[in-house]
């Protein structure tokens, strides 16, 4: 009797926790890697009526800079001895050739600090596999800054769902995720600790 009770409890404890798979449905995937960057908004005060290099406000056009501080303050990086934050790196962009305009000058950051290595400027969404996207995200040296909206609009990814959504810090939309065809270019940065 005892013998045939636990076995019950077994079977039952098994077909509880058991996955059940039906053809044409897949089950959600879950978040397999995490880029834990502060979100910041490109319009929030301090920084969002600061000029840029061409005369537009953080406010209007500075997703890209926004994007960027995420990724240095989740690294640890400091501009003139305090933590990254839009404002501060926008100031430092400014003062050393940081800028074509109102455009980031990718390879100006490699000044800031002796960690930061630009590694490249993409072109169209599958200039990256996203495979190479996820092992860069999984292995947490790489800053990803995505273009996105039809390449009007950068977003910082901060994870993936080990298929082809990636997860975004969204400087400027409350947008949490894109696909991966979503992307139109890339910047890349990798970052030692």
């Amino acid at each position: 009797m005892f013998k045939k009770l636990i076995t019950s409890l077994a079977l039952s404890a098994a077909v509880l926790t058991a996955t059940v798979v039906t053809p044409g449905l897949v089950a959600p995937q879950t978040a397999e890697a995490a880029f834990n960057a502060p979100m910041f908004k490109q319009y929030e005060s301090p920084w969002g009526d600061n000029l840029m290099g061409g005369g537009a406000t953080l406010a209007q056009a500075g997703c890209t800079v926004t994007s960027v501080a995420m990724a240095l303050r989740h690294k640890g990086i400091q501009i003139a001895g305090d933590p990254a934050q839009p404002g501060r790196l926008n100031t430092w962009l400014k003062n050393h050739g940081g800028y074509s305009g109102n455009l980031l000058v990718w390879g100006a950051l490699e000044n800031l600090n002796n960690r930061i290595s630009f590694q490249g400027r993409y072109y169209g969404y599958d200039s990256i596999a996203a495979s190479t996207l996820r092992t860069y995200l999984n292995n947490g040296n790489k800053a990803i800054i995505g273009q996105v909206r039809g390449g009007s609009h950068w977003v910082l990814l901060t994870g993936h769902n080990g298929g082809t959504t990636f997860y975004v810090n969204d400087p400027n939309y409350s947008t949490g995720s894109y696909s991966y065809s979503s992307f139109t270019g890339y910047g890349v940065y990798t970052i030692t600790n």
